[in-house]
């Protein structure tokens, strides 16, 4: 597994504000060579306003303190960047509990996957509810009965099969079958623990990759410290 956080910053690129500036100064360049030839073939007798060129100035100084203001704000921004993906290298490594049914299973890793903790929620109380772990073709290796209380419930697996023996090393996941008190099915919301073992910087909020699941930094339910 490679750890890694990307991301693209404003450094790499020119930035809007520098293509302005430069257009800019070369714009002012020939603006000052107009203004030359211009006051250089004037009628002496019928002179050209001054007034004009001075209110041109002023609009090339007003521009110009606009650029600055830009590329001042194109650095902070790219410092708050920075920053950012510094703070998200933090979360590399640690165990995260996440939306998602997908989990990891080896039985003979030393990084905690030699089980897979899955944690289910009931919206209300049900009258019958099943768990099912499934392998990567959708066979259900794995079959038990659920909590069929309302609220938050843990199920840890540790690759038992009904059959007997233990699962394969593999992606496996979980469905929770239930009805409530009327005989309809339930929408059970499911969350699993993994490692995070990227994080894409690439749009403004942080995409974590999270074993086989793919999260939004706002969708990390709880943080685990090893």
């Amino acid at each position: 597994m490679v750890d890694s956080v990307t991301g693209t910053g404003i450094s790499q690129y020119q930035s809007a504000g520098d293509k302005s500036a430069a257009t800019l100064a070369n714009d002012f360049d020939d603006f000052l060579v107009l203004l030359t030839t211009q006051l250089q073939h004037q009628d002496p007798m019928d002179p050209m306003d001054s007034n004009q060129f001075t209110e041109q100035l002023v609009q090339f100084s007003g521009v110009e303190q606009q650029i600055k203001t830009n590329q001042n704000l194109e650095t902070l921004a790219s410092l708050t960047m920075m920053n950012h993906q510094s703070s998200m290298a933090g979360y590399l490594g640690k165990d995260a509990l996440v939306p998602g049914i997908y989990g990891t299973f080896d039985a003979a890793s030393t990084k905690g996957q030699d089980e897979v903790q899955w944690r289910y929620n009931l919206p209300s109380e049900a009258s019958e509810a099943t768990i099912e772990v499934r392998n990567s073709d959708g066979a259900v290796v794995y079959k038990t009965s659920a909590d069929r209380s309302v609220g938050t419930h843990d199920f840890i697996w540790n690759g038992e099969l009904n059959g007997g023996g233990v699962a394969e090393p593999g992606t496996y996941n979980v469905k929770i079958v239930a009805k409530d008190t009327e005989g309809s099915t339930m929408d059970v919301g499911i969350a699993v623990r993994g490692e995070i073992e990227s994080v894409d910087l690439t749009d403004t909020e942080a995409l974590f990759k999270v074993g086989e699941n793919y999260v939004y930094q706002t969708d990390i339910v709880q943080l685990y410290q090893k």
